[in-house]
């Protein structure tokens, strides 16, 4: 086609002058229009991988939103977290602990501990001091009520979930001090019971029955003699006065008992008797001035039967040179070796008439021996 146009151009320029064929050469020039036209231009214009471009952005855009239900799942999985921090911040605020817990916690504590905690509580009281309330108070209670509202436990409105510790410790502690004593205010109601059951005990021919009633009292006078001890009391008239009972009474039984049960029973028990003896005594001063010349002979006497001679004619020497009752005293040593040794106690007895005659109350009883 583009060959034919050539030559049918070429027929009409040689019809016409030369200026024409220039003209009509120059004025149309084909390459011009195939320039203006720039189909290829129109081509790049379009530009389709652009939009592809912008569909794959779409499409990116679209597999997003794709993923974005993960993410509601996710925050929903973060709300459900929230829940559970809830959950879990109810149970520390709204559950409080059990008084069986706290109790089971506070008695896990050392005695040492608990006064410290309490100490924490501006209940500035040591050992000694709960030890003395339960010395003068049998009613645990009450001492408790006093600690509390004396200290003003009541209205620092302590907590156990928030402090560590509460009002309720004060009777744990109470009763952990309680185990240490040996004695206490509520044990006075039995310990006067107890004597009341001794003095009307009288010996039997049951050797058994003798023995478990001298232990029976050995313990309420060694409770007697705590009581002075732990509350400062030196008579025994003010020992009776507090339990309600006759002291001295049981102290002559208790005596007796023991000089009548243990000549039977080991040496070591006679020694260990004449150190408690003398306790008693030391504690009390009226028990002293009335019976330290009777246990001195007691324990004599003792030492002589379990034949230990030579210490109970020290302890008798002892005696006399001390004592200007010498007509009790030689009837005494002489009398414990009668039975024994006879003409040692014909001895002893002719020896006190140096000092005693029938002025004396025992000297009858000193010739009696001396005439068998």
């Amino acid at each position: 086609m583009a060959n034919k146009s050539k030559k049918a151009m070429t027929v009409k320029a040689e019809g016409n002058n030369g200026k024409e064929e220039q003209k009509k050469i120059t004025a149309k020039p084909e390459p011009k229009k195939i320039t203006a036209s720039k189909e290829p231009v129109k081509i790049a214009a379009k530009e389709e991988p652009k939009k592809l471009a912008v569909k794959q952005v779409e499409k990116i855009e679209e597999k997003k939103g794709v993923k974005s239900p993960t993410k509601k799942t996710s925050s929903k999985k973060s709300e459900v977290k929230k829940t559970t921090k809830k959950a879990a911040v109810k149970k520390t605020t709204s559950k409080k602990t059990t008084k069986k817990a706290k109790l089971s916690v506070y008695e896990s504590w050392s005695l040492g501990e608990c006064i410290s905690k309490l100490q924490a509580m501006n209940v500035h009281h040591v050992y000694e001091d709960y030890a003395h309330f339960l010395l003068d108070e049998p009613d645990v209670k009450i001492i408790e009520k006093n600690i509390i509202e004396g200290n003003g436990i009541d209205k620092a409105d302590y907590d156990f979930d928030k402090h560590g510790y509460d009002k309720d410790l004060v009777m744990v502690t109470l009763n952990k001090v309680a185990d240490t004593m040996d004695i206490k205010a509520k044990d006075f109601k039995e310990i006067k019971k107890q004597i009341g059951e001794c003095v009307k005990f009288n010996m039997t021919e049951d050797v058994e029955v003798n023995s478990a009633q001298y232990l029976k009292e050995f313990r309420v006078c060694e409770k007697i003699l705590m009581i002075g001890q732990r509350k400062h009391i030196s008579t025994a008239e003010e020992v009776g006065s507090l339990l309600g009972s006759d002291i001295d009474q049981f102290m002559q039984h208790f005596f007796k008992l023991a000089y009548d049960i243990l000549p039977g029973w080991q040496y070591n028990d006679v020694k260990f008797y004449e150190d408690f003896a003398f306790a008693v005594l030391s504690q009390y001063s009226d028990l002293y001035t009335k019976y330290q010349l009777n246990i001195l002979l007691d324990v004599a006497d003792l030492y002589i039967k379990h034949g230990d001679f030579q210490h109970g004619d020290e302890c008798y020497g002892y005696i006399l040179r001390d004592n200007q009752i010498k007509d009790y005293i030689y009837y005494r040593f002489a009398s414990v070796y009668e039975p024994i040794d006879l003409n040692k106690a014909k001895s002893l007895a002719y020896e006190s008439l140096q000092f005693v005659d029938g002025r004396y109350t025992y000297y009858q009883n000193i010739m009696d021996i001396i005439n068998k």
